[in-house]
């Protein structure tokens, strides 16, 4: 940790020390008023230094201020290098084509807009930062899963005594809301004193999956203490996987220590030592913190990992890139096996983020689109679609297009769902309402303790807040609807028992 802090206060005085030459240096000051402010500038580039947890012992509940506002000046600062960077470059550019263009760049207008830009930056920085994180779907099909599987994938929250407890209240909200059927943890959970920490943590133990929560050791794990730190998390009920892991059915996950700072703590990672009980026809997935290719050996169908934490603040991705081959995202290994790195839930450091937006990550494991297919008879208007990711909430197979994902820019959900005959949801309701518009075919939809509705094309169903009912396809009828969902982002479905063959009639 300390070499950490050291390693960044090295490179921030460099940043800095850049700055003071190109914004600084050529102002008309006095000498001895350069040197002050160099002095400063290169402090300033040392801040990694002075935020360390030790300095609560004096600053006391003045603290998290402390560090708040002393990493936003040193984000800040980094930003301002690399908006002069590149303003540099397009000097130098500008010096063989066009004179004129060259003076304008040089000037100390453009030097204060540069400042204004870097903290209008730093701003948005600390709200992506402190900001609940999005969720970040991954969709896998394999030939090996005929039923899907939803994963709620956490990793790098770094929980520690200056992170908001209504921010990780939020996170496993949110989680929870996914209704995944397993929950796995990609280390860095812990990033202080597990003592100091332990009300904070607790907070996780609200998460839940009926399959089961598992988690990983990352780096940080080990850095504030391996024993505690597993002690820790095992108390909130979830399961290690060292070397080792379990069988979901058709699934098989596996974890190991963080590959690096498990080696320096005698904790060596064994991939293949971890999907000995495996077996071969099941879906394999590995959780590395680190994510590592292991030379292309064919040990794992799906890896997930994290640490990178997508470069968290520009321009780190470049340095962060320059020691991971795998950065951010899916990426396609030539075994035909699969990587994926989160960005992570959380920070590491300034709690700031700058091109590299945090992240809840669902994967959706679903089975390959067999070449047969039954392809609907009717006309679906849009798409026909994969089998349904939410296949445990419905009865019977349908299949679903998203025409909108649920994203932060409409925050309008809209799906194509389409049912086989007798295909029907299990009883829900939604805190913010639902809407069908019905496509094609004969459908069925009652609301609780009312008639059954028979649905036809054109049909309009508008559905309010919080009412218990069910739909679906008519005996013999293929059906098929638009879903929207209404009042977004503050609707929640809440999935309850399936309709029984009495109900549906």
């Amino acid at each position: 940790m300390i070499s950490c802090a050291i390693t960044t206060s090295v490179l921030g005085s460099l940043v800095f020390l850049y700055l003071f030459f190109r914004l600084v240096y050529g102002l008309d000051i006095a000498w001895g008023g350069k040197a002050i402010l160099l002095l400063v500038m290169l402090t300033l580039g040392c801040i990694p230094l002075f935020v360390s947890y030790q300095a609560e012992q004096i600053l006391g509940k003045v603290y998290p201020f402390y560090r708040y506002l002393l990493y936003f000046i040193f984000i800040m600062g980094i930003i301002l290098f690399s908006g002069v960077v590149l303003r540099d470059l397009a000097l130098l550019g500008c010096k063989f084509i066009n004179s004129s263009a060259a003076t304008w760049l040089n000037n100390g207008k453009v030097n204060l807009g540069l400042i204004l830009a870097a903290f209008l930056c730093s701003a948005y920085a600390l709200y992506a930062g402190t900001k609940v994180p999005d969720v970040r779907e991954v969709n896998v099909v394999s030939d090996k899963i005929s039923k899907p599987l939803r994963i709620a994938y956490l990793s790098d929250i770094h929980i520690h005594r200056v992170i908001a407890d209504d921010k990780v209240k939020a996170l496993v909200q949110k989680t929870n809301e996914l209704n995944p059927d397993v929950v796995l943890l990609g280390g860095d959970i812990i990033d202080d004193d597990t003592q100091i920490s332990a009300k904070t943590l607790s907070l996780l133990k609200d998460l839940k999956a009926p399959r089961g929560i598992y988690f990983v050791t990352g780096n940080h794990e080990f850095y504030n203490g391996y024993q505690a730190s597993i002690a820790a998390l095992k108390a909130q009920g979830f399961k290690l996987l060292e070397n080792d892991g379990v069988s979901l059915g058709e699934v098989f996950v596996a974890g190991i220590p963080d590959l690096f700072s498990g080696q320096a703590y005698k904790k060596e990672a064994d991939a293949k030592r971890a999907f000995k009980l495996a077996h071969n026809n099941q879906y394999k997935i590995l959780m590395s913190h680190t994510p590592s290719d292991f030379n292309n050996e064919p040990i794992f169908d799906l890896e997930i990992s994290g640490h990178t934490h997508g470069g968290q603040i520009f321009p780190f991705h470049i340095l962060t890139k320059a020691y991971n081959s795998y950065l951010s995202g899916l990426y396609h290994l030539g075994n035909g096996a699969l990587i994926y790195v989160s960005n992570g839930a959380g920070q590491w450091g300034p709690q700031m983020r700058f091109g590299a937006e945090s992240e809840i990550t669902l994967i959706n494991l679903n089975p390959k689109k067999e070449e047969n297919m039954q392809k609907a008879p009717i006309d679906t208007v849009f798409e026909q679609g994969e089998p349904n990711p939410y296949g445990k909430f419905f009865t019977g197979q349908t299949y679903l297009t998203m025409l909108s994902p649920n994203d932060k820019t409409f925050n309008a959900p809209i799906g194509n769902v389409t049912f086989e005959p007798k295909a029907r949801t299990n009883w829900h309701k939604h805190s913010g309402g639902q809407i069908l518009l019905v496509l094609n075919g004969e459908g069925r939809y009652q609301e609780r303790d009312k008639e059954i509705q028979i649905l036809h094309k054109g049909d309009v169903v508008r559905i309010a807040p919080d009412v218990e009912h069910w739909h679906g396809a008519a005996p013999n009828s293929w059906f098929t609807h638009i879903s929207v969902e209404t009042n977004v982002p503050n609707n929640v479905a809440t999935w309850l028992e399936p309709v029984t063959d009495e109900e549906y009639k």
